[in-house]
Parts: structure tokens; C-alpha cells; sequence
């Protein structure tokens, strides 16, 4: 990040408790209050610190690591952790966290996330279940500014009715909204005939959903969807249609339209690229 004009100090990391800390270019700083909000931060005038975003003390007590791994500096693993490898620097499991991998530095799996891996870059954050999350920097500032990630959903169709894919199979979970954030698009989505009902077991459909789309700060969502057969009906036997959507005010996915009385499982293989802004939207 570059220096803002008027300003000697700017912001060098973002510590595990969502401390913003600041250099001058040779000397990590505290800032006062006009440099931390110049800079997008929130400023506590009680403990006159700089913060990137909220430190919950009920969740952030330092796991005992007894059945993770964690290897380089200043990593963090907060209470329910387990079964998890952080390795790099500056990283951090948000708390009740299983089966995680984090590597590279300043990145940040959020509180209650189960199977989920940031496998390189820096300043990465995973909002979703067993989501794969490439950090691209962040342009320095704060987490999740530029990411790429990988997401699977899937569900199951008994007729035509519009069906929302679930996240790793879970109940009621989708795919997180970002505030102030574009986000592009690519979902490979293949459904298969199980032969119950109506049709032949194996007949299928493959189609390609991409597009992008705006989120603003309240989460109102604009979309642009494209949708192409990538093996025609006349191919595989069924002639299937999705989207990208919301599903609730703060999350989205994949749609998908079956056929009457025929049983269809569905996947979804998601791809996102994610460019959030400081600037509300």
C-alpha cells in the first residue's frame, strides 16, 4: 500500500486479534485516530487501538494444539481447533475449525468453518465450508480485497421446481455474500438421471453458468448470467437449465431446474474471483 498523501505512517498487517498495525517504512507505529480512519479502519478511543475488524474473546482463546500442526510464526489457533495445519506466518483459525489447512501468511479461516483450505498467497479469507481459497495479496491492506476460490455444491430434483444446490451437501448452506465486492463467476453443473421415476438411469445434462456479480455494502446483489449446454441434450439424454442467484439476503449459489417425476443428483463445481474495495458500494 502506498503512502496516503499527507501521511508518513501506513498500514503494514493486520494482526490475528484484528489489530491494524502501522509503519512509517522502517518502524512498526500506533496510529492515531485521523490515520487509522483515514485508511478505512474503526478506532477504539478506549484502548486507542486501530482495528480491521471485531476480536471476539469468547471464541479467540488460544487452542492447546494438541492435535494440530502449526509451523512458523505468530499462526494462531483459537478454541475448537482441531485436527488442523497452519503453516507460514500470521495466520489464523477463527475457532471451532476442523479439518482446516492454511498455508502462506495473513490469512483467516472464519469461526465455525469445517474442511476448508488456503493453499497459498497472503491476505486470504475463507467465509465457506469446505471451500479452497487462493490469496492474492489484498493489495496490502486487509483480508479478502483479491481472492480466487473453489467451492462444490450439490443437491437433489424429484420434478421441475427451482432448487437451490447446497454447499458440501450441508443443510442450509450456501455460498457467503462479500460486502462491496465484485465477484466473477464459472460453475460447471452436471445432472444425472438416478433411474427412479421417469427416464433411463445414467441420462444427463452438462451446462456452464458464468457471469459476474455486485454486491453493495447492504448485500444487494446485481447479476449478469450466462448459461451454456456444454453437451447438448440430443448427447446425454436430458435437457437441463440453471443460474447463479440469491438464496437468501446474505448468500447465493447455484440453481438448478429438473423435469416432472424424474429423480436427479446434481453437482456443482464452482470457481469465484473476488474483488472487494474499501469504497462502499
Amino acid at each position: 500500500m502506498q503512502f496516503k498523501k499527507g501521511f508518513k505512517i501506513k498500514p503494514k498487517y493486520i494482526a490475528s486479534t484484528g489489530d491494524v498495525i502501522f509503519t512509517d517504512g522502517t518502524n512498526d507505529v500506533i496510529p492515531n485516530q485521523l490515520s487509522c480512519e483515514s485508511y478505512g479502519y474503526v478506532y477504539n478511543e478506549t484502548t486507542g487501538t486501530c482495528t480491521a475488524f471485531k476480536y471476539n474473546t469468547k471464541i479467540n482463546n488460544t487452542s492447546d494444539n494438541v492435535h494440530n500442526i502449526v509451523k512458523g510464526n505468530l499462526n494462531t489457533t483459537n478454541k475448537g481447533t482441531e485436527n488442523s495445519f497452519l503453516l507460514g506466518a500470521n495466520n489464523t483459525s477463527s475457532g471451532n475449525n476442523l479439518n482446516i489447512l492454511v498455508s502462506g501468511k495473513n490469512n483467516l479461516v472464519d469461526n465455525g468453518l469445517n474442511d476448508s483450505s488456503i493453499i497459498g498467497g497472503s491476505f486470504a479469507q475463507s467465509k465457506n465450508q469446505g471451500e479452497v481459497v487462493i490469496g492474492g495479496g489484498g493489495f496490502n491492506e486487509e483480508l479478502a480485497m483479491s481472492q480466487m476460490s473453489f467451492i462444490q455444491q450439490s443437491g437433489n430434483t424429484t420434478d421441475g421446481t427451482e432448487t437451490a444446490l447446497l454447499t458440501q451437501y450441508l443443510p442450509l448452506t450456501y455460498i457467503q455474500k462479500v460486502k462491496n465486492s465484485v465477484i466473477g463467476f464459472e460453475a460447471h453443473v452436471v445432472g444425472v438421471n438416478t433411474g427412479i421415476g421417469d427416464g433411463i438411469a445414467g441420462d444427463y445434462g452438462y451446462f456452464k453458468i458464468t457471469g459476474g456479480v455486485k454486491f453493495t455494502n447492504g448485500l444487494a446483489s446485481y447479476y449478469h448470467v450466462d448459461v451454456h449446454a456444454v453437451v447438448p441434450h440430443g448427447h446425454s439424454g436430458l435437457n437441463l437449465t440453471g443460474t447463479m442467484k440469491d438464496v437468501t439476503a446474505t448468500s447465493f449459489g447455484v440453481h438448478v431446474t429438473g423435469l416432472a417425476e424424474t429423480y436427479i443428483q446434481w453437482t456443482a463445481s464452482v470457481k469465484l474471483w473476488q474483488n472487494r474495495i474499501q469504497q462502499t458500494i
